[in-house]
């Protein structure tokens, strides 16, 4: 509500002046329901998404023989760090691997996809944006349905695919097979980002002399790195966790991934070794939570600049 308020002056002038009224407590009891409501929603989703990290922790900390006890307790009655020493100096698995071979297995092959990726989506990207026949439309549909269709669906003919090109058990092929549903996801995202770009500064600079290749890296390139960012990101998470891929076109033990390798842990010699297991699992989530808190600003801006015309 406002109060308006008249006061006379001398000379018969009236000025009036605008008074707002005092916040009622009605209001400030819903100020103070909602501010409860959003405190209370945060600390359950932080709760729901920290719980397992905690868990993880809670559980590389303790002995083989306290978590078969009994009831597992959250905070570990005597905490050691012999489950880590064991997974990273001994590696008591019955494979016998190390979580730095694993890690450094998943690093090539994140960088190998990467790599595929962008030398895929980058050129695609350009010419689907610019070029409209019956060859891009069927480009699109497949950049579409390819973020549809599970890799479990094509594992088969693509097992068939790399085994013929001998590339079966070797880190390579699985970057090749991961890089399949991550240049879908790159086209279908750098494609919103070349149709941003201007289509006069390509002309002015066909017009300076620039082929098709000059035009891509000296114009569309630098204005389009955003995008790049945020797809070379993304992919880096979707080939860190992949599962199948590896599980499928690898059989040596000094080439797992950390997801396979870390599956080596469930079962072993009759029983699961649940103290390595979570120590690997713990170790594991390093890598993708420090780029994601590092670059989360990146990818939400890419992905949103792509999104929006």
């Amino acid at each position: 509500m406002v109060a308006v308020e008249t006061k006379r002056l001398p000379g018969n002038t009236a000025r009036s002046r605008v008074r707002s009224a005092p916040p009622t407590r009605m209001r400030r009891k819903r100020s103070l329901g909602n501010r409860i409501v959003i405190l209370v929603g945060s600390l359950c989703f932080v709760g729901f998404a920290l719980y397992p990290l905690v868990y993880l922790l809670s559980g590389a900390l303790k002995s083989q023989t306290e978590i078969y006890s009994g009831f597992a307790h959250l905070f570990p009655k005597h905490a050691t760090l012999t489950n880590f020493h064991q997974l990273l100096f001994v590696n008591s698995n019955t494979e016998g691997i190390s979580f730095f071979t694993a890690a450094r297995n998943s690093i090539f092959i994140a960088l190998m996809t990467i790599a595929f990726t962008v030398a895929v989506a980058v050129p695609a990207a350009f010419v689907l944006a610019r070029r409209q026949t019956w060859f891009t439309a069927l480009v699109r549909g497949w950049a579409r349905l390819a973020q549809v269709v599970g890799g479990i669906v094509v594992i088969i003919p693509l097992f068939l695919i790399l085994h013929r090109l001998h590339l079966i058990n070797t880190l390579v092929g699985v970057s090749l097979a991961e890089t399949i549903p991550t240049s879908a996801f790159g086209i279908w995202v750098l494609t919103a980002f070349v149709r941003q770009v201007p289509y006069e500064i390509e002309e002015a600079a066909r017009i300076d002399g620039a082929g098709e290749w000059g035009v891509l890296r000296r114009v569309v390139i630098p204005l389009i790195r955003p995008g790049m960012t945020s797809v070379v990101l993304v992919v880096f998470l979707i080939s860190w966790c992949d599962f199948l891929n590896p599980l499928v076109l690898l059989n040596n033990p000094g080439q797992y991934t950390v997801t396979v390798a870390l599956y080596t842990y469930i079962g072993q010699a009759g029983q699961t070794l649940w103290g390595q297991l979570l120590a690997f699992g713990l170790l594991a989530c390093i890598p993708p939570l420090v780029v994601i808190i590092l670059a989360e600003r990146h990818i939400v801006r890419g992905l949103v600049a792509g999104a929006v015309k």
